[in-house]
């Protein structure tokens, strides 16, 4: 790969040049000399073009080399019409027309350097276009240059690797505004009151997530009544009818709400068309001619109901990123999520909307950790909590032992406040702290259970001695107390 200099017998020099899957050669008679220079420039030519990033032709006459304005102006025609959405390929035509021409449509093609791309960033960094803007700005003019490299006009893109110039930090959820509960419910009371027209629309809207261009496209025989759901299969930009944005059909639940709407919306246009003895649009939303809604109507409209209500400007589309979080702040599953709105990918969801996941979870953490060891006599005592017990007076001890003593109280008069252990709650101790005590065994203590006296078991002793000194008389009570604490697996 690069530029050699030979020469043929018989015939005279050659140059011969191999850049980027890209053979040239190029005949200079028995002229050495200039043949030696030729080579020499064109080899420095291309090491410069390796290293800055800008376009170089190969050997080529200079006639066959278009202006900036007329590649473009094909490649609009040819390839983003024909291969884009209609949407995108307007876009494109669009920023072609009011930035790239202007700055760069009469220089040709291999004539455009990185430094001219510089100064035209700069440019619209004065305008104040944020670097977003100028990326998608730049998109067109870079995937030109990579069909004009595929064509063999240059052999590299100047637009490529333009680093930080056109990069931003932005983070994916920084442009999402969507509203509370309070505020949808403000802007649906005021459709359903001033525009009852669009009233079904909006509420749509904030109860699927749809685009706008998908609930424009939306038609009735995409609203399934019995199974209680929408299926997406079309989406209209520009007017015009194409794919959804990752070109599949997906379905999306309805609300109760909303499906009770739909179906009194369609009975009203059943209504309708028998009464002017026509067959009823395929449309779900229509506007006031009649006719498939437009994104205009709906824009119009939109911002109206928020003037009305009182509310903050925000986009129509932040109805979706709406619909998204009230979804995240009732608990659904993120997967969920992403196949209601369609996302290409459950990743796309998650850069959006984490920040919206809220919760302290350092409790998973904590549970990676070893199982602590049980303290042994000497060691800083553990911390109490409320549901241990505390020393009480001799009326609240007493109703204790009597409990213990009398195992048909604690089966009748017990209250199971934990799983499967009840919780004697009677008297004075439904205001004092709780004693959980195991239910009785089936058969006698006496002879068919040993109990063994732990540590455990020796701290619980201590406790339940401070708490029943007064009542624990005999010894005989006392293991019986112990022995079902044990088996509880309190202690």
């Amino acid at each position: 790969m690069g530029v050699k200099l030979r020469e043929r017998p018989g015939k005279g020099w050659y140059v011969f040049t191999d850049w980027n899957a890209q053979r040239k050669a190029k005949f200079f008679g028995k002229n050495k000399a200039l043949a030696k220079a030729f080579a020499d420039k064109l080899a420095a030519k291309l090491k410069w073009a390796e290293q800055s990033g800008e376009a170089v032709t190969l050997a080529t006459p200079d006639g066959t080399i278009p202006t900036v304005a007329a590649y473009l102006t094909e490649w609009l025609t040819v390839y983003a019409e024909a291969h884009c959405k209609a949407s995108t390929a307007e876009g494109y035509r669009q920023v072609v027309r009011q930035h790239i021409l202007p700055a760069l449509g009469s220089r040709r093609l291999c004539d455009v350097t990185r430094t001219d791309l510089k100064r035209l960033i700069s440019a619209l960094v004065t305008q104040g276009r944020k670097k977003r803007t100028i990326h998608n700005i730049l998109t067109p003019l870079k995937e030109a240059y990579q069909h004009a490299i595929d064509d063999g006009l240059v052999t590299t893109n100047p637009v490529a690797h333009l680093g930080r110039m056109t990069s931003t930090r932005e983070s994916a959820d920084s442009h999402i505004d969507p509203l509370t509960t309070d505020e949808v419910r403000a802007l649906l009371s005021v459709a359903q009151d001033r525009w009852r027209r669009y009233y079904p629309l909006l509420l749509c809207a904030v109860r699927t997530g749809l685009r706008q261009g998908e609930l424009i496209g939306l038609q009735w025989g995409d609203v399934d009544f019995a199974g209680q759901f929408l299926e997406i299969r079309r989406a209209v930009g520009r007017r015009r009818e194409t794919t959804t944005k990752t070109h599949k059909i997906r379905r999306v639940d309805l609300s109760p709400q909303l499906a009770l709407v739909l179906q009194a919306l369609k009975e009203m246009r059943h209504l309708e068309a028998s009464l002017v003895d026509r067959q009823m649009p395929d449309w779900v939303f229509l506007g006031p001619n009649g006719r498939r809604m437009t994104n205009e109507l709906i824009r119009k409209t939109f911002y109206a109901c928020l003037e009305a209500a009182g509310l903050r400007h925000v986009r129509f589309h932040d109805l979706r990123h709406t619909f998204a979080s009230l979804l995240i702040h009732q608990g659904a599953n993120v997967k969920y999520i992403q196949q209601q709105l369609g996302h290409g990918s459950i990743s796309i969801t998650l850069d959006v909307y984490s920040h919206l996941f809220h919760g302290d979870h350092r409790h998973h953490v904590s549970r990676l950790d070893d199982p602590q060891e049980d303290p042994v006599v000497g060691e800083p005592p553990m911390r109490e909590y409320a549901t241990q017990p505390q020393p009480q007076d001799t009326a609240v001890t007493r109703t204790i032992s009597e409990g213990v003593d009398n195992p048909r109280d604690l089966e009748d008069g017990g209250v199971t406040e934990w799983p499967n252990v009840p919780v004697l709650k009677t008297g004075d101790l439904a205001r004092g702290p709780r004693v959980q005590i195991s239910p009785p065994p089936p058969t006698s203590l006496d002879k068919r259970y040993t109990f063994s006296v732990s540590r455990r078991v020796s701290r619980c002793s201590a406790g339940i001695a401070r708490v029943c000194a007064p009542c624990l008389s005999s010894s005989e009570t006392t293991s019986r107390i112990l022995g079902r604490v044990s088996l509880s697996g309190l202690v």
